[in-house]
């Protein structure tokens, strides 16, 4: 049987608001105010409220949001900043940039920062930890919060694939000394482009990043630094708004999309996403772990099903991480984990039927495996 089911459908996402955005978009272009346009800040209030933060500052990519995160705490060369090498190359790229060096921890089962194994890896060295909520879970940030209060360290949590997720009722973002997230179209609340936001428990370190973020500026041609230009242009603002009024009921429905792939999927073939006890998970990616994993994705494409790996290469395999670092941590958990793991569509604009489609050509796939080796 062959159907065609996207990985993604931004296509469709932006024909269900487009209406309501080419009206928003009308009036930013006809006001002139291409940047600084009040709606910037109206978005960031919008934010704020929902995360319950005192400040939010929207920036122009989820990189620039761990940049001057990082800046803005003090890291500076040769500081250590903890982190998983799981992840996209931005997390490890942030700290290099500014600097840092970058600690690996491994992950555990549930591919999230194994928290024991955090204390064993500080040094006289490390300022600050990098939790990174990967696919829409939440990491043990009560623990990680333990760990950092005890040792003087700032946290700095990666939140890019997990805005709306919560754990213990309070949402990711929101726990550390500052906050990062991503609006890459690829992410659940997406831009059209790239962008990003910041979400601070401390108003002194947004005062700070706020003026760095604009050339240094406090004021119109008074910069008290040598800042960057990591603005959110007004078009880009206009539409996030729009997208905000409809992410909870977005999330409703990959969370239901996900239901359904537990109820269906054969777990004597396919380890489905560990969730721990209080995260409420918001489904970016549903990252299953298989056999023949590779085997798989090709047959899936065969079929007309898009699936994606999150990510086949640790950050620790790239040239980018040999160039600089001569040695890891023991990492053998992330490493058995970037061979199993494939990233299923889970969109809201899935229909029941694309699910079951899914789940029964993988079902069928490993029973026809299992046949072939008998």
């Amino acid at each position: 049987m062959k159907n065609n089911v996207s990985y993604q459908a931004l296509d469709l996402q932006w024909n269900s608001i487009r209406q309501e955005a080419l009206f928003e978009i009308d009036k930013i272009l006809s006001s002139g105010k291409y940047l600084e346009h009040e709606i910037v800040e109206e978005v960031q209030k919008e934010i704020e409220i929902k995360l319950g933060v005192p400040k939010v500052l929207l920036v122009n990519s989820g990189t620039d949001a761990l940049m001057l995160s990082l800046k803005a705490i003090g890291i500076k060369k040769n500081d250590e900043v903890i982190t998983v090498p799981n992840s996209f190359i931005a997390t490890a790229a942030a700290i290099h940039h500014v600097g840092g060096k970058c600690v690996f921890v491994d992950v555990g089962v549930d591919h999230l920062i194994n928290t024991e194994l955090i204390e064993s890896s500080i040094t006289s060295k490390t300022r600050a930890i990098i939790p990174v909520h990967l696919e829409g879970k939440v990491c043990d940030m009560e623990k990680i919060n333990e760990i950092a209060r005890n040792h003087d360290l700032h946290v700095v949590e990666d939140a890019a694939q997990s805005f709306g997720s919560k754990i213990g009722g309070k949402y990711s973002g929101t726990f550390g000394d500052v906050n990062c997230f991503s609006l890459h179209p690829l992410k659940n609340l997406n831009a059209c482009g790239d962008g990003g936001f910041i979400a601070f428990n401390d108003h002194q370190l947004a005062i700070q990043v706020d003026s760095y973020r604009n050339h240094g500026q406090k004021e119109r041609n008074n910069s008290d630094e040598f800042g960057v230009v990591s603005r959110f242009d007004s078009l880009q603002a206009a539409i996030l708004r729009i997208k905000l009024k409809y992410f909870e009921q977005n999330v409703i429905k990959r969370r239901e999309n996900a239901e359904l792939y537990f109820q269906l999927l054969d777990q004597n073939f396919v380890e489905l996403p560990k969730i721990e006890e209080g995260v409420y998970h918001s489904f970016h990616l549903f990252v299953i772990e298989v056999n023949y994993r590779d085997k798989l994705l090709k047959y899936l494409r065969n079929c007309g099903i898009e699936t994606k790996i999150h990510y086949p290469n640790l950050i620790t395999d790239q040239p980018a991480f040999k160039k600089n670092y001569a040695h890891v941590n023991d990492l053998r958990q992330a490493e058995i984990q970037k061979s199993r793991i494939l990233s299923l569509p889970i969109h809201e604009f899935l229909k029941t039927h694309d699910v079951e489609f899914v789940a029964e050509s993988i079902n069928e796939f490993y029973r026809k495996e299992l046949y072939n080796e008998n």
